[in-house]
């Protein structure tokens, strides 16, 4: 009976020294293909069910220790939040130890920036199964592709294609809903009304269509941090119905050119407020719709 325990012991011992470096490789090139596909399932297959993954840093998205398939699966869904392209370039082998060394590139879906990353993935691998992995890369580079402090730049920018999106020829309701956050909305202080999701393109639609030449013609743009301040003047030839209060206008032919500020709160590159000022009795005075 001794004698029996003693060779299963020492065959489970030997066979467990079996694992030779390349197939401690080939178990970590499918964790990878399984990566590289999104495919979730794949990786557990050869995940160990306490596997820890370890990523540095403190001021990007992924960062963070993970622990078991919970954990792992909780990785994979926070990593949705980036596009990136991770390319394994080289596997090196020690006893249960597997170096690998590649490059990554993409971007951070929130703010909008790119990275490029020269990583090493430090990675053990027990009895088949991957059991620790400890990541060696840039965090200074993904730090900075997340920070999502205001682009002043390109928040004027965003600013400068909604406008674009309200306007023929690049008139398009939808795309100009888009660049509003899902909570985001547009106040029309004069009228107290505040538009939230498809009600802003319908108001866009409507100005285009009692105005099918009207446009707004930026005097002054001012950005700072996450606010932008815009001084201009929609001008236009009154050509189709106008909504007014409780009425209807018909088309009158005559031209419009009155003054507006609009006041934009961005954050993450998305509308989240849109306070637009302006001054109806100036357009309903030059529409002989009021006196002057």
């Amino acid at each position: 009976m001794e004698s029996n325990i003693s060779t299963k012991l020492t065959t489970k011992t030997q066979r467990k020294k079996h694992m030779s470096a390349e197939e401690n490789i080939e178990t970590v090139k499918k964790f990878f293909a399984a990566l590289g596909n999104g495919d979730s399932q794949g990786m557990l297959a050869v995940a160990a069910e306490d596997i820890e993954w370890i990523v540095p840093g403190k001021d990007w998205t992924l960062a963070g220790s993970y622990r078991g398939h919970a954990g792992l699966a909780a990785l994979l869904q926070k990593s949705e939040k980036l596009e990136t392209s991770t390319e394994p370039h080289e596997f090196i082998a020690q006893g249960d130890r597997v170096m690998v060394v590649g490059f990554a590139s993409g971007k951070i879906i929130a703010t909008d920036k790119a990275f490029k990353d020269d990583w090493v993935f430090a990675i053990t691998v027990q009895n088949g199964q991957v059991k620790s992995i400890r990541e060696y890369i840039d965090t200074q580079a993904l730090a900075e592709a997340s920070k999502t402090g205001a682009d002043s730049t390109a928040n004027e920018e965003i600013i400068k294609k909604l406008y674009a999106a309200g306007e023929r020829p690049g008139l398009d309701p939808e795309k100009f809903v888009s660049f509003f956050a899902e909570e985001g909305y547009m106040w029309d202080m004069a009228s107290g009304t505040k538009f939230r999701g498809k009600a802003i393109g319908n108001s866009i639609a409507a100005l285009a269509s009692a105005f099918s030449d009207v446009r707004r013609e930026i005097q002054e743009i001012y950005a700072t941090g996450d606010v932008v301040v815009v001084e201009h003047r929609i001008r236009g030839t009154h050509d189709g119905e106008l909504a007014v209060c409780s009425q209807t206008v018909p088309p009158t032919g005559k031209a419009v050119d009155a003054p507006c500020v609009d006041i934009f709160r961005l954050e993450n590159g998305k509308i989240v407020a849109f306070n637009c000022y302006n001054l109806p009795s100036v357009m309903q005075q030059q529409l002989g719709l009021a006196d002057g």
